[in-house]
């Protein structure tokens, strides 16, 4: 399975074409990605997400439980170890050791909500 690249802002090109990500990045970036949907947001399943906000103020256990969840459905996680989740101010950071294909990967993302 491929997908395609970008660098968390823009798409990537190359040469003119848009470039794959393929293997351990495509499986972090559509973590990375899962990870910065909100609840409701997405038009094609208002399901799926997190709720950050409602979590923040009054359920952060069940908020912890839906990153871990948002984490282990990307296709290609085989696990997560040494979660953690903390708020500093407006923004959130998500850091996480991601099993894929038997091998560990550190994750450190910070978003704003």
């Amino acid at each position: 399975m491929k997908d395609i690249a970008y660098n968390g802002q823009t798409l990537l090109f190359e040469n003119g074409d848009l470039v794959l990500a393929n293997g351990r990045d495509r499986v972090m970036q559509q973590v990375v990605t899962g990870l910065k949907i909100l609840l409701g947001d997405w038009f094609l399943d208002y399901r799926k997400g997190i709720d950050y906000i409602n979590g923040l103020k009054a359920y952060p256990k069940i908020l912890k439980a839906q990153i871990k969840k948002a984490i282990l459905e990307v296709n290609g996680v085989d696990g997560v170890r040494d979660y953690s989740f903390t708020r500093i101010a407006d923004k959130y950071r998500v850091s996480a050791t991601v099993l894929i294909e038997n091998k560990e990967y550190y994750l450190n993302e910070e978003y704003s909500l």
